[in-house]
């Protein structure tokens, strides 16, 4: 079940990075738009804890009550807060929460109005105080970045899914305590307990009026979510040697992807390619129901390659490690690359390995275009419920290292023809039923790990590119690869990869060349809350030289193992391979580098203003009249600064050392203008002009043409938009300039004025 859960911000509200910028001591996190959000770890955890309280007021206190179960089964049991050992393995969340945003009106407005961007935070200065003296704490003042009341946001593909034999009925107690826990959320956020984070949680598209009769009724045991997989057919071809089709499958990611590497203290590293096996499980999904996929697997006739990063809407490969470069002025998008396999050391000039990335296809004039992944680094807490707050005793804080959102990635499925044949007979464009959105990776259940994957063509029938070149075999890895020695042990041993390539080719080989790396993988069973066997084996990126001594090279045959790879686990991305590419076989040292892919996602960005009727025009209208003031207040004090502005605009000079009109006089002006909150306030300003002028001892003190730029300003509502000349980017909402205009005169008034008068007295005061 799909639906959008939007959250009100009823006050300011603060949600930290965890980290301090220029002179603020707490910034607030902020997504790749550079706006605040909610994310789905905090949206999760606030509204788990609701749920908890609810749930331990229907069990009448009874903290492991039936009630307390449905939270579990709802958000999923926490293994970390168990006492001594846990008798079952760890049950799944059902329900997974996005992180909210900003309406996609507010910001695409946003997107090129800086100033108004500037405007949706504040500045909040911030004490200790001492709990013996009861005064602030020397060098305990701290300013804070907090965000203005009455955001709207929206937490969009939220859902909960729900297992194949839940009954109705259980599914209304579900969202009654989804419903009831939203209620009992009243704060959200940092400071929420002096005053700040106050909101509204509200579940569109999930109606339950009754939900308290729901929650009165007595309520049954929660059911044990037990995963049903798709039916299978029966029907499956007797696979032969035959050719390959490829389908290509483009990903993208939606949000951050976690695909675990490894933990190194609170920190989790990521992969910067998405595993074949990731893939795999959706696959079972898609066509368990015409086509046995374990039989497919077992049958070497199916295989799932790594996911990497596109490059010209083909799959990138790891950059091979015998390529160098300058270490002070190359690289493969700078140039002055070798390739160490066929070039020797240059003299006089000091090589260095390229590592990392990915590249494409090389050509005879430039090098390949070079790729890498961004990586972000995103911090968390746990926070402890006696404390409420972040404690190691329950996780205390951590990082999670992820792809960046957007990132596009391209995979490839390869599969026999007659399993192709079988697939196009049971359904046609079979393919397209992979397409949709998923959730892959580690934390997928909140703000992490959605992919959208869509087929960029219809399969396509290998076509064999392989060039021989003499009686040299050169083999690049292009993912891990597995392999076992003769007492199936995990191992790295050439010698054990080079008497596989000899028994499948039929050949005599001897090696000339090397230039590898080991690598050894370490993975969890969440299930069973124990580690996998560590994976031992050589890293992609690898190149090994071959020499053959006895037979021939067969092209057919290399291009078998080219589609079909070599090794263990080749269905999930593991042991593919790649011969006699040019990049190992040229030299390199003359390429130029490619042109770099240029992303213009961003550019010509076209803005329509937002309307009165948008969800979002409240919010938008509240940091557009902030940032409007804040460009008053700026302009006023650039007016204000010049001497001869002030006497242009009110006519205020310095004589040697008087003041005209004197300060008192100015202090008057000063105190009847502060009264004008409004257009319909301008009489009690022209009223005072005229007392004192019907004064002579007092008109005569406002030398020249004094009160009659005043009295000019006050009844000319355009005249101080005149003077100020605000900036033109300004404005995201409809009719904002009239009706700002119109709400802002008499504080722009009182501002302009303000800002005249006080630097007037500064440079009067230097003539004392």
């Amino acid at each position: 079940m799909l639906f959008t859960m939007r959250v009100t911000m009823l006050s300011d509200w603060h949600i930290g990075l965890g980290q301090s910028k220029g002179d603020v001591d707490a910034i607030v996190q902020r997504d790749r738009d550079g706006l605040p959000y909610i994310p789905g770890k905090t949206l999760t955890g606030i509204l788990r804890d609701s749920c908890e309280l609810a749930a331990l007021g229907l069990d009448n206190g009874n903290e492991k009550g039936v009630w307390s179960q449905w939270v579990d089964f709802l958000f999923g049991t926490q293994p970390a807060l168990e006492e001594g050992a846990i008798e079952s393995s760890p049950q799944p969340a059902i329900i997974s929460l996005r992180s909210a945003h900003f309406p996609d009106s507010l910001k695409n407005a946003l997107s090129v109005n800086t100033k108004v961007k500037d405007a949706i935070a504040f500045i909040k200065p911030g004490i200790s105080i001492d709990n013996d003296t009861g005064c602030a704490k020397t060098d305990f003042l701290r300013f804070e970045e907090m965000i203005r009341k009455g955001a709207i946001l929206d937490a969009k593909d939220c859902q909960i899914n729900y297992p194949a034999d839940i009954s109705d009925d259980d599914k209304k107690r579900v969202e009654a305590l989804l419903l009831a826990g939203a209620k009992l959320t009243e704060r959200i956020g940092g400071k929420r307990r002096r005053g700040a984070g106050k909101c509204k949680i509200e579940f569109l598209k999930v109606k339950n009026d009754n939900y308290l009769d729901y929650l009165s009724q007595t309520p049954s045991s929660p059911p044990v979510y037990q995963e049903i997989n798709p039916p299978v057919t029966s029907q499956y071809p007797e696979i032969k040697e035959s050719d390959w089709y490829i389908l290509p499958l483009d990903i993208t990611a939606k949000s951050p992807l976690i695909i675990n590497s490894r933990t190194v203290g609170n920190v989790v590293e990521t992969l910067d390619y998405i595993p074949g096996k990731y893939i795999l499980r959706n696959l079972h999904r898609k066509l368990g129901q015409w086509l046995n996929i374990s039989q497919a697997i077992s049958e070497e006739s199916l295989v799932i390659t790594n996911a990497t990063v596109s490059s010209k809407n083909q799959p990138s490969r790891p950059v091979p490690f015998c390529l160098f470069a300058d270490k002070l002025k190359g690289g493969l998008d700078k140039g002055n690359v070798y390739n160490r396999l066929v070039e020797d050391n240059p003299k006089d000039l000091q090589l260095k390995g390229i590592r990392g990335g990915y590249v494409g296809e090389v050509t005879h004039n430039h090098l390949p275009i070079y790729r890498k992944v961004a990586i972000n680094v995103y911090t968390h807490n746990t926070i402890e419920d006696e404390l409420q707050r972040p404690s190691s005793d329950v996780g205390g804080v951590y990082s999670y290292s992820a792809i960046a959102p957007k990132t596009t990635f391209r995979a490839e499925i390869l599969l026999k023809s007659d399993l192709f044949n079988h697939l196009s007979n049971q359904k046609k464009e079979w393919w397209k039923n992979l397409e949709g959105s998923y959730s892959i990776g580690q934390s997928k259940k909140d703000d992490y790990g959605t992919i959208k994957v869509t087929i960029a063509q219809q399969p396509q029938l290998h076509q064999g590119k392989i060039q021989l070149d003499n009686n040299n075999l050169s083999v690049w890895l292009l993912s891990d690869l597995l392999l076992r020695d003769k007492r199936l042990n995990p191992t790295a041993d050439l010698n054990i990869l080079k008497e596989t390539l000899e028994k499948t080719l039929g050949v005599t080989l001897e090696e000339k060349q090397k230039i590898i790396r080991q690598r050894r993988t370490e993975s969890w069973q969440v299930r069973w809350g124990l580690s996998r066997p560590s994976l031992v084996g050589i890293q992609a990126g690898s190149c090994i030289v071959y020499e053959v001594t006895e037979g021939e090279l067969d092209i057919n045959q290399l291009s078998q193992i080219q589609m079909s790879g070599i090794g263990e686990r080749r269905v999930e991305g593991y042991g593919q391979v790649c011969f006699n590419d040019p990049l190992l076989t040229m030299e390199l040292s003359k390429l130029t580098p490619s042109v770099t892919e240029v992303d213009t996602s961003n550019d010509n960005v076209n803005v329509n203003l937002i309307k009165n009727n948008d969800s979002s025009f409240e919010y938008a209208r509240i940091i557009e009249r902030e940032a409007w003031r804040e460009a008053i207040q700026q302009q006023a004090l650039d007016l204000a600064s010049d001497r001869q502005t002030r006497k242009q605009y009110l006519g205020l000079e310095i004589q040697g050392e008087e003041s005209k009109p004197p300060m008192t006089q100015l202090g008057a002006l000063r105190s009847v203008v502060s009264k004008l909150q409004s257009q319909n306030d301008k009489q009690q300003v022209t009223n005072w002009i005229k007392a004192l002028e019907s004064v002579p001892n007092r008109k005569e003190k406002w030398v020249g043409d004094s009160l009659k730029l005043i009295r000019s300003l006050i009844n000319d509502e355009r005249k101080i938009w005149e003077y100020l000349h605000l900036p033109k980017d300004l404005n995201i909402t409809h009719n904002a300039e009239t009706e700002l205009k119109m709400q802002l005169w008499a504080e722009a008034i009182r501002t302009f004025i303000d800002a005249m008068i006080r630097a007037h007295k500064r440079d009067w005061e230097k003539t004392q």
